[in-house]
């Protein structure tokens, strides 16, 4: 890959990030192998992408190792920290990609732009700027975009957003796979999963804090438009 890139996308493979990707009108992308639990199925899911779309500039790095790192629900302290230090080192712009009412602690607009201010301390380029483009777009909102540009419903189903590294597929067990079947479902598209996510045991929980307004106005209307469906709520 050019050291010399303009900007690099953190790739996983995931719904998000292969969504950015059209949206940003294909950029290098880079793929952090940091040995998660679910780096495997994430890394087969990107090399299949990289060989479909030749013109995806995909480079792998597997300088970090954070598993020891890993927590139960799959979190890793820093992560983003990290992973965006390191794509700083590819280009001076960097697509972290989240979404409108993630809750994640290093990855929303706040986070970015005091990740952005503390690079360029270190660095001596002096124009470094982490971002995300859908910080103003719900989960939901991000599929609708992609469909509207009639680009592949089956491509979008090959991407990956399951942290259960013994699934195949989508667990439909974790908060990543419950996530994503709420904008799947909103958009029409039906997708296979191990379990269905509307049965997922932290269900409830989602359910709860949104009634107590815990989360985004617009994602609680999401989930629970997309939940109605199959439970009473």
């Amino acid at each position: 890959m050019n050291r010399k890139n303009k900007n690099i996308l953190l790739f996983s493979g995931g719904l998000d990030s292969f969504i950015a990707w059209h949206y940003l009108n294909y950029p290098p992308a880079l793929f952090m192998d940091a040995g998660q639990s679910y780096a495997k199925k994430e890394l087969k899911t990107v090399k299949y992408f990289a060989q479909k779309y030749k013109n995806m500039k995909l480079e792998i790095n597997n300088s970090l190792n954070l598993s020891r790192w890993e927590e139960k629900n799959y979190y890793i302290p820093y992560r983003n920290v990290l992973f965006s230090m390191i794509g700083s080192l590819y280009a001076p712009k960097i697509y972290l990609v989240g979404i409108r009412g993630d809750s994640v602690d290093d990855n929303n607009p706040t986070a970015t732009k005091l990740m952005s201010k503390f690079f360029i301390n270190f660095n001596y380029n002096k124009n470094i700027i982490i971002t995300s483009p859908f910080y103003q777009k719900s989960k939901s909102q991000i599929v609708q975009w992609y469909l509207k540009r009639e680009l592949p419903i089956q491509e979008l189903l090959k991407t990956r957003s399951c942290y259960d590294k013994d699934s195949q597929g989508q667990c439909g067990k974790c908060g990543s796979c419950f996530r994503r079947w709420v904008a799947l479902e909103n958009n029409n598209i039906k997708e296979k999963y191990d379990s269905p996510p509307w049965e997922w045991a932290e269900v409830k929980n989602y359910i709860r804090k949104m009634k107590a307004g815990l989360y985004d106005k617009e994602r609680t209307e999401e989930t629970l438009y997309a939940l109605k469906k199959y439970i009473k709520l």
